[in-house]
């Protein structure tokens, strides 16, 4: 009780930790094997797998630089290059924007990539040393871009190419060096690097190497040509672009399999964003400065005309100086032309900026910058507040789509901006043509109080007034132009390299790990191909197993015995081996199952075939003899008897023809080897045994025998097929049912069970059988010790080959 209750309280008990362990034991050489190979595929994955090369590189956003006025007054509202955390997000999608990837492609020498194929290894390289490979991507068939393409050297004159089609076919066709290729699939021209193989410059005509060629034709070449757009999105592909918290620092990661490729990658892409970041603001400078030359053309033409009319008008008239106060009007009279000049000027700039409203959503150009010449500090704010909200959009559209609820209320916002801003243009257009009205009011009253001047003198007047004008507004744009161009000279970028590109070695792939990953994939893999077999194939090899998962009584284990097929009757053959042990226990453990007066008969049968009932029945019928009990082996298994066979006895009549009336019991009775054994075979084979079972001579038989024999052994057929055991059960005083190791499961017991339950029969016991010799050392080892049998009874196991203590003879035994 008290080894219950510790066993009860125990976290963890053995019979909980054994399954476990059997498990490993019984599938040590497949996880061995499995992580075995998976450790030689990782190590065969890894020498082929080609090294991974990073480079970093940093830049430091918002380092300023000159500015135009109006431009700082624009990238102050929209804050378009002073960089904050949300605006380096933007940078950073500009930097791995397509197009300034592109750009940085384009500078990069990327259409072919070269390989060297070795016998487990392919290795990557810049190039090959005596070929070069001119391809032309955009003439390929598009199927065949990043396709391997093999290249072998053929002769001095002529190379080889081996590639798949699509089909799956293997093509190879052979191509002189130098003549372009220009198939269905290909478009390229291969040719010799330089001279180290064939000089072409020798003057007696081309020189081969041949200890070169002879080596060169040995190598194994290969390459995959790619267009623009599949090389934009590799680079894009390994490119990271991430901001230091904290800071308006910019950290560029890229990767590539040809050392240097990735460092030569980021030091490009610093370049051009770099440039990109000044070619913003040069735009918005070079768009005023073609207003403004235009502006200037248009009066260069104009001035000329009226210089020429001056002077051609002077020679031909005498001019007369103007009075005083014709002179003050006449000043006037040019002021208020310039003015209405100016307000023209205005006019045009404003009709500029409406037509840049006018655009769709998706222009994220800069606007006009003409009608910032002028102060307008309230429009300045509206058009900069409308840039930032396309430049939002532009930005956003990379994350979501048009439809996208962000979308959809940038487009309400700019649409209303878009409104405000042209309902402000029209009003500030109505403003202007106001005040053009009024100066015109005031130079036509200034030319009525000139008209008394004389027809010649006024006509010189109007020509000079117009030129005056015309060069005062051109000495203004003059300065406006002069001031623009300075200003674009010391435009800086808005951002610096403070870390140029650096190679930081190669980070990939990481060999250890996939090795590491492989050989524990083996080993899980393993491990669930154990446990699978567990579940489905698992068979109970001990009692111990066997009592853990049922509730029947176990009563006996017996162990291999190799030589079942040639002596049967293992009690016979050798009375100190571990079989002829095991039988004596099953022998004493009989007697507390037939403790009840008069309980004699014992059925004996298995769930399966082939599971040793008949061995186990002969056997016990046997050792219970050679206690000089009257024992009685009777075989019920008509359908498939063996007990004669172990016996070698005749079958020619048996209980088949006692059941159906031809013999009487005493002709079918059989001595055995003990003189107290009587056995009783199955008889000829009926066609009806399982109704013979249910025959009226069945209880008379068993009545006799009962009262003749001390036990009567009943060898029936195996319950899972025949239901002959099931009703036998009921006519017996115990049932002892075999269960093989190499056929128990838990299921096959669970099976067994229901059948009993079923049939309410509780008087059944369990014997297992074809035990392994160290499991049945266990067992009797704990038997023995359970039971107080020490070495001196010759019970307790001291070793593979007999018993400690006396020895058992071949004399008859007597039942203590």
């Amino acid at each position: 009780m008290a080894d219950s209750q510790k066993r009860s309280n125990e976290l963890i008990s053995m019979s909980q930790i054994r399954p476990y362990l059997k498990l490993l034991l019984k599938n040590w050489w497949l996880i061995a094997v499995l992580s075995g190979t998976g450790y030689a595929a990782a190590r065969l994955i890894t020498h082929r797998q080609l090294d991974i090369y990073a480079a970093t590189a940093e830049i430091l956003l918002d380092q300023g630089g000159k500015e135009l006025d109006y431009q700082k007054r624009l990238s102050g509202a929209a804050n378009v290059f002073n960089y904050n955390n949300t605006d380096a997000k933007d940078q950073q999608r500009i930097l791995r924007s397509f197009d300034l990837v592109g750009r940085a492609v384009d500078r990069m020498a990327l259409d072919v990539d070269y390989f060297l194929v070795g016998r487990l290894k392919t290795s990557q390289v810049g190039g090959f040393s005596n070929i070069a490979i001119d391809a032309s991507p955009e003439l390929f068939n598009p199927s065949y871009l990043g396709r391997n393409i093999d290249l072998f050297i053929e002769d001095a004159a002529h190379f080889r190419l081996r590639y798949t089609l699509n089909n799956g076919e293997v093509k190879e066709l052979v191509h002189p060096f130098g003549v372009p290729l220009e198939g269905p699939e290909l478009a390229l021209t291969i040719a010799y690097a330089d001279s180290r193989l064939i000089n072409f410059n020798n003057p007696a005509g081309p020189q081969v190497n041949t200890a070169a060629l002879e080596q060169a034709r040995k190598q194994h070449f290969q390459f995959r040509v790619y267009n623009r757009g599949q090389r934009i999105g590799q680079m894009r592909g390994s490119l990271r672009v991430n901001n230091v918290v904290g800071t308006n620092i910019l950290t560029l990661q890229s990767s590539s399999t040809l050392a240097g490729r990735a460092q030569e990658f980021l030091r490009i892409l610093s370049e051009e964003y770099i440039e990109f970041t000044k070619e913003a603001r040069l735009e918005s400078s070079l768009k005023t400065e073609k207003f403004i030359n235009i502006q200037l053309e248009e009066l260069v033409t104009i001035m000329d005309s009226l210089e020429m009319q001056v002077d051609g008008f002077k020679e031909r008239n005498e001019i007369l100086d103007l009075s005083r106060e014709q002179t003050e009007f006449f000043n006037a009279l040019v002021q208020l032309e310039t003015q209405e000049r100016e307000l023209e000027f205005r006019m045009e700039a404003l009709t500029s900026l409406r037509k840049y409203l006018s655009a769709g959503l998706e222009d994220n150009s800069l606007p006009p910058t003409s009608y910032l010449i002028e102060e307008d500090p309230l429009l300045i704010e509206q058009v900069s507040q409308l840039f930032t909200m396309r430049s939002e959009r532009t930005s956003a559209l990379l994350d979501v789509t048009e439809d996208s609820y962000q979308i959809r209320r940038l487009d309400s916002a700019i649409s209303n901006a878009r409104f405000t801003i042209t309902k402000y243009i029209e009003d500030t257009r109505e403003a202007i043509v106001d005040q053009r009205s009024n100066v015109r009011g005031q130079i036509n009253g200034l030319e009525d109080r000139l008209s008394g001047i004389p027809a010649t003198q006024r006509d010189i007047v109007v020509m000079e007034r117009k030129l005056q004008v015309n060069e005062k507004l051109y000495v203004f744009l003059l300065e406006a132009r002069a001031q623009n161009v300075i200003s674009r000279a010391g435009i800086a970028p808005q951002a610096s390299i403070i870390e140029i590109a650096r190679n930081s070695g190669i980070v990939g792939p990481n060999k250890r790990q996939t090795i590491r990953n492989y050989t524990l994939y083996g080993a899980i893999i393993a491990l669930a191909i154990a446990f699978l077999r567990m579940l489905l194939f698992d068979r109970l090899e001990s009692t111990q197993e066997l009592r853990e998962i049922t509730q029947l009584p176990v009563v006996a284990g017996l162990p291999h015995y190799a030589e079942i097929a040639e002596h049967p009757l293992a009690i016979l053959a050798d009375s100190r081996a571990q079989i002829t042990e095991a039988f004596r226990s099953l022998r004493t453990n009989l007697q507390y199952l037939l403790a009840q007066e008069g309980a004699n008969t014992i059925l004996v049968s298995s769930l399966h075939p082939g599971e040793g009932k008949s061995f186990v029945s002969s056997n016990l019928a046997t050792v219970l003899a050679k206690t000089g009990k009257k024992v009685v082996l009777v075989d019920f298994d008509m359908h498939k008897p063996k007990v004669h066979k172990n016996f070698k006895f005749s079958n020619q009549i048996g209980l088949s023809t006692h059941l159906i009336g031809r013999c009487e019991i005493e002709e079918m009775k059989q001595t055995g080897p003990v003189d107290t054994l009587t056995v009783i075979t199955a008889g000829p084979v009926p066609p009806n045994a399982s109704e013979l079972v249910m025959n009226d001579r069945l209880d008379p038989f068993l009545q006799t025998l009962r009262a003749d024999y001390d036990f009567v052994i009943l060898d029936t057929p195996p319950m899972l097929l025949i239901t002959d055991a099931l009703l036998l059960m009921s006519k017996v005083d115990t049932g002892l049912l075999v269960s093989n190791t190499q056929k128990a499961t838990k299921r096959g017991i669970e099976h067994l069970e229901d059948l009993l339950n079923q049939n309410s029969l509780s008087h059944a016991s369990l014997v297992m059988n074809n035990i392994q010799t160290s499991r049945v050392r266990m067992y009797y080892a704990k038997y023995a010790y359970k039971y107080g049998y020490g070495y001196g009874y010759g019970y307790g196991y001291g070793g593979y080959g007999g018993y400690g203590g006396a020895k058992y003879g071949d004399e008859p035994e007597t039942q203590a």
